[in-house]
């Protein structure tokens, strides 16, 4: 029985109850802090846009290889698909950076006939 006694003690000193205190209450407040800081990010995710739009002229892969890398140095343009089978490019873009007209001025400026842009898909 003194040994139990004895083990109780150990382990209800004011000290060690007040750091077992502490230890939890740091780690509510990371936990919150951090699930906060998750929940900013994902509602402050960029939206994105992707288009659609057809190329006149684009005919082999150094063509599709000059129009992709193009687009892809534009501000804002997070994606860039080629197909040369259906003479068409869709970028995926953050609207509040770079638009679809200058996606096309940036196509024609090759010397490529972008044609108007269709929105394939909105986030």
């Amino acid at each position: 029985m003194a040994v139990d006694k004895e083990v109780r003690q150990k382990h209800h000193r004011p000290e060690t109850l007040r750091l077992t205190l502490t230890l939890v209450v740091l780690a509510v407040v990371i936990w919150s802090a951090a699930l906060s800081d998750l929940k900013a990010q994902s509602s402050a995710a960029p939206q994105t846009e992707t288009v659609s739009i057809p190329v006149e002229g684009m005919s082999c892969i150094s063509c599709a290889a000059r129009v992709k890398r193009t687009l892809k140095g534009l501000d804002g343009v997070q994606h860039v698909e080629v197909s040369l089978e259906y003479r068409e490019v869709t970028v995926r873009f953050s609207p509040d950076k770079v638009t679809p007209e200058h996606l096309e001025a940036a196509i024609s400026q090759l010397g490529y006939k972008a044609g108007k842009s269709r929105v394939v898909e909105s986030k």
